[in-house]
């Protein structure tokens, strides 16, 4: 972990983060740890705090409506009374460094003394019992949280977000994983919106997901044109080799 560390940009007494709710999540199946963290980011209004800074640093920024974006950025804010840290994942941990990221997480909860984290990522939908089943959830150690929702049991999770649950529990941490089922291969916004919702209920406050669902109608679409375009370009080419079929 000797590499990676957290650089300021606020003032970082740990003070102010104590009994903290932490939440992050990384752009796993459906995006959905990421679309969550940036949401409630943006919503919630919070401020950047920090950045972690590691060996292998994605050699990529851009500058938008909070400045310049950093792959790992730390922000802070207080909600209904409530302290909360977000960890936004804008990129995801380099591959041989990802076991000593989940580490430095888990201790950075640990030095700031957070009361819960909240850990959020995507589930197979082929394990749903019931249509309207949306989500499953994975307790962490000795949690006050309770789901109304089924846990999730003897079902393999993967991934940054399987080596932070670990780091998590072995760190004397508590905390809540919390799984929508979500589309595995495209942006799924609607499953993050799930989690949105799960997340606002625990903060005791309504979290806006309008814009989500607006983002997942616009993905709608143009899945749509591009099954389309698959259909006209699969027609033209059968079209053709029936034609070919009678020279």
């Amino acid at each position: 972990m000797g590499s990676i560390k957290i650089i300021p940009l606020k003032s970082l007494d740990k003070s102010l983060f104590e009994n903290a709710l932490f939440i992050t999540g990384y752009q796993g199946f459906g995006m959905v740890g990421y679309l969550t963290t940036r949401h409630l980011v943006r919503e919630l209004k919070l401020e950047k705090v920090g950045l972690i800074r590691t060996k292998h640093m994605p050699e990529v920024t851009l500058y938008g409506d909070n400045g310049l974006l950093y792959p790992f950025e730390l922000y802070a804010g207080e909600v209904s009374g409530r302290k909360v840290l977000v960890l936004l994942n804008n990129a995801v941990p380099h591959i041989h460094e990802r076991t000593d990221y989940a580490e430095f997480i888990a201790s950075l909860m640990k030095a700031f003394k957070v009361e819960e984290a909240l850990l959020v990522g995507g589930l197979d939908p082929s394990l749903k019992e019931t249509e309207d089943e949306k989500y499953r959830w994975i307790p962490i150690g000795n949690t006050k949280i309770s789901l109304n929702a089924p846990v999730l049991k003897n079902r393999h999770v993967i991934g940054p977000l399987a080596l932070t649950m670990m780091f998590t529990e072995a760190y004397g941490l508590s905390g809540a994983v919390i799984l929508a089922y979500t589309d595995l291969y495209k942006p799924d916004p609607r499953a993050s919106a799930v989690a949105v919702e799960i997340i606002g209920e625990l903060l005791n406050i309504k979290i806006d997901t309008s814009s989500l669902l607006e983002e997942a109608k616009i993905i709608d679409a143009i899945e749509m044109e591009r099954e389309k375009i698959e259909k006209a370009m699969e027609s033209e080419l059968a079209e053709k080799k029936s034609r070919l079929s009678y020279i």
